[in-house]
This record gives structure tokens, C-alpha cells and sequence, in this order.
């Protein structure tokens, strides 16, 4: 997932678009975003074809990775770009990865929240802020309290459904890939291996291969709860 934001940073350089939100799920992205010189689509597309051309070539397998097109909806009022924003972001916690907002780290609300902090200048956060109040400081506890506030806005919804877009062989080679030089096999962390080993093939499964946690814990006969806290 680090890769994918390098990339959306590169790209919003290159196609002059604007990002003030985001979050990445395991298995599909929410953008609040506005298209620059190039259209939603166009943007879109190049950003997919840059991050499984990278995925592909890291773990030795050709061919699509996402199944589905992406799906937009246009917010212009500035109470329905803060309520898609609040939505963006509450939705790990709806999806029941996380029980707080600020506990989930692959979206941009703790970059929000800290004064100082931004992925590389990836969120213009000034466009939300700006709203809510002149003071930036006054701007982000009223922007903690609007997320805070329970959401009756619908907006486009993903579900955490199962593997898109990579077969059994293509999570095989993964996982080979990934215990390359741990000494550990998939069988021998299934019998209660070395749980550091076990703890990153699950962290880099949840955050490559968009596999959810219940079938992530199927595969591994693990605990859902693991899988979860891993």
C-alpha cells in the first residue's frame, strides 16, 4: 500500500489532480478527489496500469489484478465533500477492521489530525479545513467532531468480499515469495511456526492481495482474530 500512495503522489504530480482524501482496504480504494487535466477515467487508469505493472513484476505473474471498473460520483456542495471525506475514512471501522477512526493507518485522517502531518504533501488538507473554521487548529477539532458524527449520507459502497483478481496459483507464488528466506513454509506456520513469520506473511497478504480476513484465516487455519490483529 506504500506503493500504491508513491503512486498516486507521482501521478497527481503529473496529471495535476487534487487528493483530500483517501483510504485503502484490502481489496479496493475510496478517493475524494478532483480530476486535473486529465479526465477521472483517464487518471484512473494510469494509476491501475502503474500499480499492477509494479505488483506483477514484484511477485512474478501476469495479467489483470483488479476485477471491477472504478466507480465515481461527483460531491459539490461543501457539506457533501466533508460528509464523502467522513465517509472515506469511518469506512475501516464500518468494515470492522478497526474500532476507532485515527487506529486505522492506511487512510488520511490521521493526517488530518496531526498539525504537522502529511504523506509527502499527497492531501490538501487546507481545501476541507477551510470550511470549518480560518484557524487550523480550531479547523481540525471540528473536523475530529463532523467524523465523529454519525453518517446518514449513502455514497458509493464496496463491500470486503473475497480475492479479486489473483487465483490460487498467483496467492501460492505469493506466499513463496514472501517465506523465501524465513525458513518457514505455509504448512510449518499453520502448526504454530515462528509467530513473527506468521504475523508479516498475514500483514503482507492483507495489504497486496486485497484477500479479506475471513478467507485470509480459512487459507492459514488461524483464527479470525489473528488475522485481524496481525
Amino acid at each position: 500500500r506504500d506503493r500504491f500512495l508513491w503512486i498516486l503522489n507521482k501521478m497527481k504530480a503529473d496529471g495535476n489532480y487534487h487528493i483530500y482524501a483517501y483510504c485503502l482496504m484490502y481489496n479496493h480504494v475510496h478517493l475524494l478527489m478532483k480530476e486535473g487535466k486529465d479526465s477521472i477515467q483517464r487518471t484512473m487508469k494510469r494509476i491501475g496500469v502503474s500499480y499492477v505493472y509494479y505488483f506483477n513484476s514484484k511477485y512474478q505473474r501476469v495479467g489483470h489484478l483488479f476485477q471491477d471498473r472504478f466507480r465515481s460520483e461527483e460531491v459539490e456542495e461543501d457539506s457533501h465533500v466533508l460528509a464523502a471525506a467522513r465517509y472515506i475514512h469511518n469506512n475501516p471501522v464500518k468494515a470492522g477492521m478497526v474500532r476507532r477512526v485515527n487506529d486505522y493507518k492506511w487512510s488520511s485522517y490521521t493526517e488530518y489530525i496531526n498539525k504537522n502531518g502529511n504523506r509527502e504533501g499527497l492531501v490538501e488538507k487546507s481545501f476541507l479545513l477551510s470550511m470549518l473554521s480560518d484557524s487550523k487548529g480550531r479547523a481540525i477539532e471540528l473536523f475530529k467532531e463532523h467524523t465523529r458524527e454519525k453518517a446518514i449520507d449513502e455514497f458509493i459502497d464496496c463491500e470486503e468480499t473475497e480475492l479479486k483478481g489473483i487465483n490460487k496459483e498467483d496467492l501460492e507464488r505469493i506466499i513463496s515469495n514472501i517465506l523465501r528466506n524465513s525458513g518457514q513454509t505455509l504448512e510449518s506456520i499453520k502448526e504454530c511456526g515462528d509467530k513473527s513469520v506468521r504475523n508479516r506473511l498475514i500483514r503482507e497478504l492483507k495489504e497486496t492481495t486485497g484477500i479479506s480476513v475471513r478467507e485470509l484465516s480459512r487459507l492459514l487455519e488461524i483464527s479470525k482474530d489473528i488475522v485481524f490483529r496481525a
